[in-house]
C-alpha cells in the first residue's frame, strides 16, 4: 500500500470559523447558566459569614434541608410565640417568608446568653433596606421596645437587630459579637470560592436539635 493510499486529508478551519465556534459555545454556556440562575434564584448562602467563628457552636441550615430544617422548629416558634410577629412582618414587607427566607445560621456561647442568629433573605427590590427596621417595629408592637440604630435597632436588654450589607438579617445578644461582621463578605465568599466559611459543615441533626432547643428556651425567657 502506497503512502498516497494511506494519506488522510487534514481538516483545516479558518480563524473566522474558530471564532464562530467559540462564540457559539459561549452562548450555550451563558444560556445554560442563566437557566440555572433563574431556577435557583441566584441566591448564594451568606448567613454563616456573619456568625463569629469564635462561637462555641455554629451551624447553618438551608430551609430546603428535610433532615435539618425541622430541628429549627422550636427556635422559630420561640421567636414568634403567639404566631403574630411573622404575619405582621410579611404584611409590612409585602412578601411571603416561604419565598424569601432561604437559610438560617446561628451561633451560641461560650457564655450561655451569647447568641447570633442570621436569616439569609432574598428580598425583592426595595424591601431589603427596610427588613431590619420592620422587624424592630413588629417587636415594638408586640411589647419589645427598642431604640433605632443606623442598621436596625437596639433592644432594651442590649441585643442588636441589624441588616448586613448583603441583605442578611442579623440578631445578636450584644453588639460586640457583630464587630466587623455586618459588612459584605469578601469576594471569595460572594463567588462561592470560600465554601467552608459560607456553607460550613452540615450539622448533625441530633446536636443541631439540642442547640436550637436550648437557644429557643433562652428566647422564650427574653422575648416572650
Amino acid at each position: 500500500m502506497t503512502d498516497a493510499a494511506i494519506e488522510r486529508p487534514s481538516v483545516r478551519l479558518s480563524f473566522r470559523w474558530v471564532v464562530a465556534i467559540a462564540l457559539g459555545l459561549a452562548l450555550v454556556a451563558f444560556v445554560a447558566g442563566r437557566r440555572i440562575y433563574d431556577r435557583y434564584g441566584g441566591y448564594k448562602p451568606m448567613a454563616l459569614a456573619h456568625v463569629p467563628p469564635t462561637m462555641r457552636y455554629r451551624a447553618r441550615v438551608d430551609f430546603t434541608d428535610g433532615a435539618r430544617a425541622p430541628q429549627l422548629h422550636p427556635l422559630l416558634v420561640a421567636m414568634d410565640p403567639r404566631g403574630v410577629r411573622l404575619a405582621a412582618l410579611e404584611q409590612k414587607l409585602g412578601v411571603s417568608a416561604r419565598q424569601v427566607v432561604k437559610e438560617l445560621a446561628f451561633g451560641v456561647g461560650p457564655t450561655p446568653t451569647d447568641f447570633v442568629v442570621v436569616f439569609g433573605l432574598q428580598l425583592p427590590d426595595g424591601a431589603g433596606p427596610r427588613a431590619a427596621k420592620s422587624v424592630c417595629e413588629v417587636l415594638g408592637n408586640d411589647g419589645i421596645r427598642s431604640q433605632p440604630t443606623e442598621t436596625g435597632c437596639r433592644l432594651e436588654d442590649g441585643a442588636i437587630v441589624a441588616q448586613a450589607l448583603d441583605g442578611t438579617l442579623v440578631m445578636a445578644s450584644r453588639e460586640e459579637l457583630l464587630k466587623g461582621l455586618l459588612g459584605r463578605p469578601d469576594i471569595g465568599d460572594r463567588l462561592g470560592f470560600s465554601g467552608p466559611s459560607v456553607r460550613g459543615v452540615a450539622p448533625e441533626p441530633p446536636e443541631l436539635g439540642r442547640e436550637a432547643q436550648q437557644l429557643a428556651q433562652l428566647f422564650g425567657v427574653k422575648y416572650p
